[in-house]
C-alpha cells in the first residue's frame, strides 16, 4: 500500500499545470495512477447518452483527475515563501 502526502478530505493548493494557484478539497485519491480529485478544479465535460433520467442526453460537468505531484497542503502553501507575501509599505 503506497502512502501520499494527501488523503481524501484535505485542502490543497495546485502548484503546476493549467490550474495552478487554485484550491480545493481532495474528494478522491486514485493510488493506481497516483492522481486525486479535488473539488472545483479539472472540470471535464461528460457526454451521457439517452435514458431514463435524461431522455434527451445531457453534458454533465465532474472534476478530473491531477497528478499528486502537481498538488500541495494548503496548510505548507501558506508557510511557505512561493505565497506572495504582502507589501510592507507604510
Amino acid at each position: 500500500m503506497q502512502k501520499f502526502h494527501v488523503k481524501r478530505g484535505d485542502s490543497v493548493v495546485v502548484i503546476a499545470g493549467s490550474q495552478k494557484g487554485k484550491s480545493g478539497k481532495v474528494l478522491e485519491v486514485l493510488p493506481a495512477k497516483q492522481r486525486a480529485r479535488i473539488e472545483g478544479i479539472g472540470m471535464i465535460k461528460r457526454h451521457l447518452k439517452k435514458s431514463q433520467e435524461h431522455p434527451q442526453g445531457t453534458i454533465a460537468e465532474r472534476e478530473g483527475s491531477i497528478h499528486l505531484s502537481n498538488l500541495m497542503l494548503q496548510s505548507t502553501y501558506d508557510a511557505s515563501t512561493r505565497r506572495k507575501q504582502p507589501d510592507a509599505k507604510a
